[in-house]
């Protein structure tokens, strides 16, 4: 790599009780897409303006009885580098090939839901709910896919796959209706 990327290491320690806080804080950082190296040590690379956010989580750890430590790392050899970045894109691939699972259910959905020509507005109503969920989700993976999953294109074609195929059924239903 030509420019060293910059890290951001938090260490924390929470009370065993209660459970909340240390939850609360294995939520965030894997809302934000840290990667946990060990139990209660998580490293992040400085981008997306992340470190707001982990200072406010230090900040409640630290306020309820926890220890935490944010360590700014920049000298990690090309090595160790990859390797992070390699980690980074695995915890992605894995995600993206959940929601890609989610996208066949979608597809079977649809196929079934056609097949039964049950071509009603609450059926659509419900697969345009199921869409919206699985858009935000992968919304959510794309933005903490900070080194571009080999995932992320074939994910982002089944996503377009789901709604070009809800925006058909939703056609044979208007037709089905008589509103077109």
């Amino acid at each position: 790599m030509s420019e060293k990327l910059k890290w951001f290491l938090i260490i924390y320690r929470v009370p065993s009780e209660p459970s909340t806080l240390r939850v609360k804080a294995w939520r965030k950082l894997k809302e934000l897409g840290a990667l946990y190296l060990q139990q209660s040590a998580a490293i992040y690379p400085c981008i997306n303006n992340l470190e707001d956010e982990i200072r406010i989580l230090t900040k409640d750890i630290k306020e309820s009885g926890g220890e935490a430590l944010l360590l700014q790392v920049t000298a990690l050899s090309d090595e160790d580098e990859n390797y992070l970045i390699s980690k980074f894109n695995e915890q992605r691939d894995l995600e993206y090939e959940e929601l890609m699972d989610k996208c066949n259910d979608f597809y079977s959905e649809i196929e079934k839901e056609t097949a039964k020509q049950n071509f009603t507005f609450a059926e659509l109503e419900e697969n345009d709910e199921e869409i919206d969920k699985l858009s935000r989700w992968f919304s959510k993976i794309r933005e903490r896919d900070f080194f571009g999953s080999k995932k992320r294109q074939k994910a982002e074609e089944m996503m377009a796959g789901c709604r070009k195929l809800l925006m058909e059924f939703a056609d044979k239903i208007y037709k089905k209706e008589g509103t077109i």
